[in-house]
């Protein structure tokens, strides 16, 4: 048996050497290397042969001169250096590529000589890996969210990063001590949930947002945010917490609530007020809708007197004639039958003229089918005592159309617009012209008045639709009639513009004035409210 272990002693000691992981070496006291197995070898990309004529500081990039290795070994043989601790050191391939190493040795006496055996091993992954972890702790560490390690089971805090520790105020070896439920209490509300409860409901998720708050050291409350995932390792189940602060959130959420309410509040009392305002302005519409129709009732009357004045002129004398002619007893019963006649004509002629003007003085409360053209040359007729002592010309191009509306209330707008064209042509010395037309746009009916007065100033044409304002003096106009005209228009759903345009007539062109009136052929119900 001892003549067995003898032979193969050698043998079983090189496969061994070979079958091991790690790189081993011989080496002498001179720095010789003698021999190497078979991962030493592959590791430093030598054969056998080479790698026995070099020695140790060819290899060794720390070591690289036999001044340093006679000053390790040296030092191995004062004791300074404990030959059975692990020391890292870098080796240096064939090619010059270096690569680190961790190197345990022992110092040996053999046949009276002194050797070193070393075994090496590569940890180039080991310290990527550990450079690795290094980084990734040093970015939880930086970072500005509170990072938890905890153990699902018993709520353990495993780990925690460097804002924790600051901003909770406690240790790392104290937080290692408790349980995440000592730290955290939930929300009161809607969003309440118990670490339990949050366990729970993550196990089946696997991930989670929920809103909580922490208690410092000192105390405090921190109101966080934070989002959990469950991640296994080593059998064992953990939960990693990243938590916000939104303290700054929560306050602005609370000011905006507050704020709501007032706005609340507010809108309430506003609603009250717009409801005040308008209805002021529907007794102010109404108040200038009456102030409107009286001074167009005054013209109108001023008209009634003008046409009136000459019948009961006539009345007068014919009258008086026969009370003279009766009283000298000369009147003949011809003569009396012939000047009751002409009085009853004249009487005729007023009633009539009374009859004109007697859809103006109505009420307009119902909606009716009516001839724009009609109310056109009614509105025409009104004024006709105004426009005649001026010479004024009207030029017509109606067209028949049907109009679903409010008659009077057309008519009105009529008389305002023609009443202030007429204005502006009295001092004219020129022949002076209206010009109107009516035609149908789509499902519209478009009215277009025309004078040849000059035309509106550009400094004030943006705003003549505004109430009280007029560029007459105060005894010849109240400024209230084309702005009644826009009201009452918008009532009849439509719209009323006004531009400086030219007027052609008898191969003439004059600058003037155009009102421009758009009206729906028949008006929508639904969004009309008197």
């Amino acid at each position: 048996m001892n003549h067995f272990s003898d032979e193969n002693l050698v043998k079983i000691w090189k496969s061994s050497f070979n079958l091991s992981n790690q790189a081993i070496y011989w080496l002498d006291i001179e720095g010789n290397l003698l021999f190497a197995n078979k991962k030493a070898l592959e590791s430093l990309g030598y054969t056998l042969d080479e790698l026995q004529n070099l020695k140790l500081w060819n290899v060794d990039a720390n070591v690289n001169t036999k001044e340093k290795y006679l000053k390790a070994l040296e030092r191995f043989k004062n004791e300074e250096i404990d030959l059975s601790n692990i020391i890292q050191t870098i080796h240096k391939k064939k090619d010059g590529e270096l690569f680190p190493v961790e190197v345990v040795s022992s110092f040996e006496q053999i046949d009276g000589k002194e050797y070193v055996i070393s075994y090496a091993k590569d940890i180039t992954y080991r310290l990527e890996r550990t450079e690795k972890i290094n980084l990734y702790f040093e970015l939880i560490n930086s970072s500005s969210d509170m990072i938890f390690l905890v153990d699902l089971e018993n709520e353990k805090i495993e780990f925690a990063n460097k804002i924790v520790c600051k901003e909770l105020g406690y240790s790392l070896e104290e937080l290692n001590n408790m349980k995440i439920s000592d730290i955290r209490e939930p929300v009161e509300g809607e969003q309440k949930i118990n670490i339990p409860e949050v366990f729970e409901k993550l196990q089946k998720e696997k991930k989670l947002i929920t809103l909580g708050i922490y208690k410092t050291k000192k105390g405090e409350r921190i109101s966080v945010e934070t989002s959990l995932h469950i991640k296994e390792y080593l059998g064992k189940n953990f939960i990693i917490a990243i938590s916000r602060d939104i303290g700054e959130r929560v306050e602005i959420e609370k000011r905006k609530e507050e704020l709501n309410k007032k706005l609340r509040r507010y809108n309430e009392t506003l609603e009250k007020e717009v409801e005040k305002v308008k209805n002021e302005l529907i007794e102010y519409e109404n108040i200038m809708r009456k102030q409107s129709k009286m001074a167009a009732m005054g013209e109108i009357i001023e008209n009634i007197a003008h046409q009136w004045r000459q019948p009961l002129s006539a009345i007068s004398v014919l009258s008086s004639g026969m009370i003279i002619q009766n009283d000298a007893d000369v009147l003949s019963k011809d003569e009396l039958s012939l000047n009751l006649n002409k009085i009853h004509d004249q009487i005729q002629y007023l009633s009539k003229t009374i009859d004109d003007f007697r859809n103006f003085f109505k009420p307009d409360k119902k909606k009716s089918k009516f001839k724009v053209d009609k109310i056109i040359k009614e509105s025409i007729k009104l004024i006709k005592s105004r426009f005649n002592a001026l010479d004024i010309v009207f030029v017509k191009k109606l067209d028949s159309i049907d109009l679903y509306s409010y008659d009077n209330e057309l008519l009105q707008v009529m008389l305002n617009i023609i009443n202030n064209a007429v204005d502006e042509l009295i001092n004219k010395e020129y022949k002076r012209v209206i010009e109107i037309k009516c035609y149908v746009k789509g499902a519209y009916v478009v009215i277009k008045i025309k004078d040849n007065g000059g035309g509106v100033s550009e400094d004030i044409i943006d705003r003549i639709f505004e109430p009280y304002f007029t560029t007459k003096h105060n005894y010849h106009g109240t400024g209230i009639g084309l702005y009644m005209c826009q009201n009452i228009v918008g009532h009849l759903q439509g719209k009323i513009e006004v531009k400086n345009d030219i007027l052609e007539y008898e191969n003439q062109v004059f600058e003037g004035a155009c009102f421009k009136i758009q009206i729906p052929l028949v008006l929508n119900e639904e969004k009309n409210e008197r």
